[in-house]
């Protein structure tokens, strides 16, 4: 089972406007979340392997967290095939 940070989630819900994500890639990235809840999960245990994923989480300032986040939602979509266009198939 994929362990999930809700801390992230919920900061990606919150800052979304900021780090441009609406409408379909928005709705995109609810569809699918565990995988981007597990690819930042991931960065952030190479961030720091002492804290906890909400702990790394907590401590990125606004600026950070919004380019960790795209980082993230931009590897991630390259790996499924996203591109803004059309839904794409998760394997």
């Amino acid at each position: 089972m994929i362990t999930m940070s809700e801390s992230w989630r919920q900061r990606l819900s919150r800052r979304r406007s900021e780090i441009g994500i609406e409408g379909p890639e928005y709705n995109y990235i609810q569809s699918y979340i565990e995988f981007y809840c597990s690819e930042a999960d991931r960065r952030c245990k190479e961030i720091d392997m002492n804290k906890t994923v909400d702990e790394v989480i907590d401590s990125m300032k606004d600026e950070k967290f919004d380019k960790f986040t795209r980082s993230v939602i931009d590897s991630v979509h390259k790996k499924q095939g996203y591109d803004g266009q059309a839904p794409a198939q998760m394997a």
